[in-house]
């Protein structure tokens, strides 16, 4: 794992277990400084669809994907470019019904580059998220 800088956006990771132990749902939280801000939060019923996308964010911050389990108390620290990917994936995948769609939205995030992702993710993130959350959608499944 790399130690981040002062002036890079970290990503908190933290998963939320179900009362009974056997499952998770998970907050993701943007950490820039002394500053945190939540940036989504997904129950453990949704949180299924996210799996794949959740250890791969893991596993590129350096962490082992045996980590990602119902008992870790402490959260993940990912690193910007997988933070920003996995931010993006529950953003403009979350409200979609259709799994075709959703795939193909997930598939498409995942081909994004580092830049492209961080640039809708700022986009996504301002006061016209609405809009550039529905043409990131557009874009990548093609409907």
């Amino acid at each position: 794992m790399s130690v981040p800088s002062l002036r890079e956006r970290r990503f908190e990771l933290q998963l939320q277990p179900t009362v009974a132990g056997d499952d998770w749902g998970f907050q993701l939280s943007e950490t820039f400084g002394d500053v945190k801000e939540a940036v989504t939060r997904v129950d453990v019923a949704r949180a299924t669809q996210f799996r794949r996308a959740v250890l791969e964010a893991v596993e590129e911050s350096g962490y082992p994907s045996a980590a990602v389990s119902p008992r870790r108390c402490r959260p993940f620290n990912l690193q910007q470019a997988p933070g920003v990917r996995l931010a993006l994936t529950v953003r403009a995948s979350l409200p979609v019904t259709r799994p075709l769609r959703r795939r193909a939205i997930v598939d498409g995030i995942g081909a994004l580059s580092p830049e492209e992702a961080l640039y809708w993710y700022a986009r996504t993130s301002g006061p016209e998220r609405g809009r550039a959350l529905r043409a990131l959608r557009l874009l990548l499944a093609d409907d």
